[in-house]
This record gives C-alpha cells, structure tokens and sequence, in this order.
C-alpha cells in the first residue's frame, strides 16, 4: 500500500522521468478491476489524455498528483498500485488499470493490486474531492511544521471521554498526513504505545515519543526509498524493513525478547510487543 514515503518517491521519480512529455495515447484500463476506482468512463479518458503534456508531480499525502497539462491531473497512489515506468513495450504488464504511451515510445502503467485509485480530474473539480483529500491540505509529518505543539494541538481537539483509538487518531481521525496501517506499526513501537490505547490516555511524555517516532520514521522510509515490500517507478524495491510486520510475529522483540504478536483491531491487523506496549 502506498503511503507518504511511497507517494514522495514515487512523486519525484514522475516528476523527473514524465514532466515534459507528450502522451501519444493514454488507456484507462485494458482489465476490470471490481476494487479499481475511476472517475469517468473509458473514452474521456482516451480523448482528453491524448496530446497532452506531463507536468509537474507531487506528492499529496498518501497520493501522487500528477499534472496532465494544461488543465488536468492524474491522481494515483493511496493504496495497492504499482506505478511503473517502462522503456520498452516489451515489458508491459498483461493487465492495467491505466497506460500511457508518451511520444519518446516510453510508457507508464499503473496496475491495482487489492484495490485502489486511476482518476483524472479536471483542476476546478479537485478542491470537492473530499474523498481523496484532494481539497484537503494537512501538515506533512517530514516537514519542520510537523511539531509537538502541532501533535498536541490535534490531541487537544478530543474530548475528556472520546473513545477512539490512538491507532485510530493516527491513520483515521484525525490523521497523520500520509500515514496509513503500514507504518503506525513501527510508529507505536518506537513511541512504546499500545494501538488500542485511548487517545485522551496519552501523557505529555509519550505525545512527545509519538511526535519522534512519526518523523524519525518516516524520514528514515523515505531515505531507504521506501518498505522493501513495495517498489518504485523502475521497479525497485524499498530498503526499509519494518520493525514490526508479518514477518515477525512469533519472533523475539528487538528490546525486550518478548514474542511479536499480531491482533486484529479496527479492521486490520496490528503487530505489538505486548511488554514494550502495554
């Protein structure tokens, strides 16, 4: 799943490899895809890519916002897609959910794995896509803005007896920008927070170990070119292994030794040292 890290890679690489080109052709899709969204039919998207030239690209929280000059934008990115670059037809994947073929004959293919987002929007459309947060503009968690006083004043808007969740403050309401279920693993790791722990529970101190553990980890993803589990416009994997994932449940805890153990809570699943996080 693409998250922050991802989207400011993968949004570099566009930008760098894509802005200029011109698009000989573009496809919505050449598969069905029941957990593929879209935001118009086949043919406008054939006729309003074609001709059309690459502009800049931008990471938008846990999307890519990819200009379509002169007046459109391509939004990917906010869940399972991979977003390739090609140089040659020859490695193109069998099924997409989008293709462009730019007039240098390189390609970029975009392919929903579970599910996830192709849209094209015209700009004056963007600002009431609530949906895909495309009005919406928060603090990104790697910019100096992102601050404990910034933490805390988004902790200050709960009430005395709000029930939610920190797992659920962090990638639900009201959100870390960008930060979804695969990072809040090593996330509440670091901070030493359990996810099921209520968020008017969090002390001083430990808002102060959230506010580190979401910059130091995400700055380090995106050092490392993101989770080894997901790959960049050539295909690359990432080098950040998590900390806690799949992978180590029923291994030892790296402080303690405790065994990882993997619960389900809010619809997914979360991966906790039940003596680091209490």
């Amino acid at each position: 799943m693409i998250e922050l890290p991802e989207a400011t890679i993968i949004a570099r690489q566009m930008d760098g490899e894509l802005r200029g080109k011109r698009i000989e052709s573009g496809i919505r899709g050449n598969a069905p895809h029941k957990f593929a969204f879209y935001s118009r039919p086949a043919e406008e998207y054939e006729a309003i890519l074609r001709g059309k030239t690459m502009g800049p690209a931008m990471e938008h929280g846990s999307l890519i916002w990819a200009s379509v000059e002169p007046d459109y934008v391509l939004v990917l990115g906010g869940g399972g897609e991979r977003i390739l670059l090609h140089r040659s037809k020859d490695t193109l994947p069998k099924k997409h959910q989008l293709l462009l073929h730019f007039q240098d004959d390189t390609y970029l293919t975009v392919t929903v794995q579970g599910w996830g987002a192709v849209q094209l929007f015209h700009q004056s459309q963007t600002a009431a896509q609530k949906g895909y947060h495309l009005g919406r503009k928060a603090v990104s968690p790697l910019s100096d803005a992102f601050t404990l006083e910034y933490l805390q004043g988004l902790f200050a808007e709960l009430g005395k007896e709000d029930p939610r969740s920190v797992k659920f403050f962090v990638i639900s309401k009201p959100g870390i920008w960008g930060v979804g279920n695969g990072y809040l693993q090593d996330i509440l790791f670091r901070a030493k927070i359990h996810p099921r722990r209520r968020s008017v529970d969090v002390t001083v101190s430990e808002k102060r170990a959230l506010c580190e553990a979401i910059r130091g980890t995400l700055r380090q993803a995106v050092e490392l070119g993101g989770r080894d589990t997901e790959r960049d416009l050539y295909d690359r994997p990432g080098r950040y292994r998590r900390i806690l994932d799949a992978r180590s449940v029923g291994q030892p805890c790296p402080e303690c030794g405790t065994w990882i153990e993997k619960i389900q809570y809010l619809g997914g699943a979360s991966y906790v040292c039940p003596r680091c996080q209490t």
